[in-house]
């Protein structure tokens, strides 16, 4: 299942509502909103919770698991007049995916580099 979204700079895209969604009732106003990430927990909120404060246009950003039986984050953000919440979505997602992008390539980096020793842990059992 996919949605049509429009953001403020871009025409509008098709988005997959299987994974993301705007939880219903939430979005009185383009500026705020909660989103549903299904099939995430606190590894993703937390980062992305994160990753939408550093963004000067966000006034507010949270994320909370419902019930821990259920495997979905919602991440509730209110921006700025000048932009909107869905916009303040993608570029949170975009920049967190940046940064992993750093984080691995740096990682990879310092593997290549073989300055590090390798020593196998002894069963314990």
């Amino acid at each position: 299942m996919s949605t049509i979204v429009s953001r403020m700079d871009e025409d509008q895209i098709e988005v997959d509502t299987g994974k993301v969604s705007v939880v219903p009732g939430t979005m009185i106003e383009p500026q705020c909103a909660t989103f549903c990430l299904q099939d995430e927990d606190h590894t993703l909120g937390n980062a992305l919770r994160w990753a939408l404060m550093k963004n000067s246009e966000v006034d507010f950003a949270s994320y909370s698991i419902p019930h821990p039986s259920e495997a979905r984050t919602n991440v509730r953000i209110q921006t700025s007049d000048n932009t909107t919440a869905a916009d303040a979505m993608y570029k949170g997602l975009d920049d967190l995916a940046d940064l992993c992008d750093h984080v691995i390539q740096a990682f990879q980096v310092e593997l290549a580099k073989g300055e590090f020793e390798y020593e196998e842990e002894e069963n314990a059992f």
